[in-house]
């Protein structure tokens, strides 16, 4: 595996080159946030962890990531059913993903999948995936 900070910076340079930043913006050491808009001009939103202590988590919807990237790479599953279902030690509801997806219009209600890239070409694999999304891929 490559450097974990190299790899996480080379992933933010490139989703920076080729996507916009989300009206959200991003959070300074934890999370990057993204709309790219594919070759069919269908806006898909990302979520990328740039902090530490966690792996390189690139984090879209599960219908954008589609099967065949699924089952290649299997990224760890979130579906939008096991949402809000836990308290914390205050009694609150918890969110139970990320705090940056949230407030995402598109991820943060959804059936999310969360790839951990192992190399910059797993990140562009996902990449060039994401840039080929179709409406019907995520109605």
């Amino acid at each position: 595996m490559e450097d974990r900070q190299l790899l996480k910076d080379g992933a933010v340079g490139l989703l920076t080159a080729i996507a916009e930043e989300h009206p959200l913006g991003h959070q300074p050491s934890k999370a990057a946030r993204f709309v790219l808009t594919s070759r069919h001009d269908v806006r898909v939103e990302i979520m990328f962890e740039k902090n530490m202590t966690v792996p390189p988590n690139l984090w879209c919807l599960e219908k954008a990531a589609g099967p065949a990237l699924i089952a290649r790479l299997k990224p760890k599953p979130s579906p939008a059913s096991k949402l809000r279902t836990s308290r914390g030690p205050d009694g609150k509801v918890q969110y139970g993903r990320h705090s940056s997806l949230e407030r995402m219009d598109q991820l943060g209600d959804a059936d999310l999948v969360c790839f951990a890239p192992e190399s910059f070409a797993e990140v562009g694999e996902i990449i060039d995936r994401l840039r080929s999304v179709t409406a019907s891929d995520i109605i």
